[in-house]
Parts: structure tokens; sequence; C-alpha cells
């Protein structure tokens, strides 16, 4: 009865000890499918200006993280689940978010922009995507502004990844797409700028698109990871690490206002 009462404690202590452990690892949900802010490399290693921040955001703050590549969509709901412990995915710092998670300090600003073919009569002015096939990411704040201003206007593709929607477009499947700003950029700098460029001016909707920042979301109790990330966030700025970094991927910063 002993042996067997201490086996019991023995895995009792293991699954508790097991617990433990998995706490003090940080998982970091990212979408590895973001150039330049998150992408595989072609080793497999996840390379970007947000896994360098991340990664030295962790040190600053002297936490263990562990990247979770997965879907952006998918985040939320895991971060509920307790399958992941933050979001650093270029997530925008919106109230309808605001409901489900806490946000860090601002990681990064971001505005969002209408791309699409050179010489294209589409603009940031909703009339002129009347009847038009506009490419969207689902998920994002740019999916939550074509639900409230294309409906009976245009029609919106949606997409698991920003990588499919730029695939479309250059395909000729779609007439243009609504994304971040520095993810057109990027698409530009390879290769896209001889057939494509930025429609009209940024778009503005405080609503949906937030004010333009984005952060580190986490779980809304947890106040313990957020006292550890905001320091770290604030140290990385403060010392020109951010700077360095921004400078490697972006010839414009993308300090938060």
């Amino acid at each position: 009865m002993k042996k067997w009462l201490l086996a019991v404690l023995c895995a009792s202590t293991v699954v508790v000890c097991g617990e433990a452990r998995a706490q003090d690892i940080v998982r970091i949900a990212t979408e590895a499918d973001y150039p330049p802010f998150e992408y595989t490399s072609a080793s497999g290693d996840m390379k970007g200006m947000e896994i360098e921040l991340g990664d030295k955001y962790c040190a600053a703050a002297k936490l263990n993280c562990k990247w979770v590549n997965m879907s952006f969509d998918a985040m939320i709901a895991a971060l509920d689940a307790h399958k992941i412990d933050a979001i650093l995915s270029q997530m925008g710092i919106t109230a309808e978010r605001k409901k489900s998670v806490s946000f860090s300090a601002p990681v990064t600003y971001n505005s969002v922009i209408v791309l699409g073919p050179n010489g294209s009569a589409i603009t940031d002015d909703t009339a002129t995507m009347k009847g038009k096939t506009i490419g969207i990411q689902s998920g994002t704040i740019e999916e939550a502004w074509a639900d409230k201003h294309l409906k009976g206007i245009a029609t919106v593709k949606l997409y698991d990844g920003q990588d499919q929607v730029f695939q479309d477009l250059q395909a000729q499947r779609i007439d243009a797409t609504i994304c971040d700003q520095p993810v057109a950029y990027d698409f530009l700098r390879k290769g896209g700028k001889a057939e494509f460029t930025y429609l009209g001016k940024p778009l503005n909707d405080p609503a949906t698109l937030g004010s333009g920042d984005t952060a580190i979301a986490v779980r809304k109790d947890d106040t313990k990871l957020l006292a550890a990330l905001n320091p770290a966030i604030d140290a990385v700025r403060q010392d020109g690490t951010f700077a360095k970094i921004n400078g490697l991927y972006f010839p414009f910063s993308m300090m938060p206002k």
C-alpha cells in the first residue's frame, strides 16, 4: 500500500512539475507567412523583424520564450484555451480585440493601404471598388474594415495568408488587396514594383483599424506577463535596439507614435 501511494504521489508530482515547467516557457504565437515581420527560412528557422524584436524582449525580461507558428485567425482562440501565452504577429490594437485580450505597450506603428496594378482606377475611396474583387487575409483588421465598408459594393475574397493574396493579385484573379503597408512595401521591393503600386491614401477608420499601433496580446488576466513585457519593450526602444532592427528591414521607422 505504501509503495502504491508513493507511486501515485510521484505521478502527481510529475504532472504538477510538468505544468510548472510548461508555465515557465512563454509560448508566443506568430504566423510565419508574413514577411518581412515573420517568415520561415529555407533552413526551417523563423526569421523576420518581429522574431528578432520578440527575442530581444524575452531576453530583456529574462523570459524563456518559444515561438509557435499558427494561422493568424486561430490565435485568440488558442490564447483563451491556454495553448499559447502571447501573440506577436502584427496584431493591431482595436476596441473589439480589447474585449478578448490585454495588450502590451505598442510594439510597432503600421498603416493599412490598398495595393493594386499600376494604372488602376481603384483608390482608398470605396466607390472606386464597386464591382471589383478585393483580396484580404482572414482574421485581420482589414477584414473587419471590409465587413463594414465593402458590403454590397465589392466582392471580398478571404485568404489564409497574405502570400496567397499576392499570388492571386499577380495572376489577375483579384483586382486589388488591402493589407499592412510594410508588408505591401516588402512585396513591391521583392519584384512587384514593376506591375503594382499603392492605390490612394492609407485607410483611416479607428473603429475597425485602430490607431495603427500593434502590440503583444496576452490573456486578460495575465498581469504578470504584461508586467514583465512592458519594461522590456521600453528598454529595447530606449537602447537603440529597435531602431537597429527596424533599419534591417525598412527604410522608414516603424516606431509607435
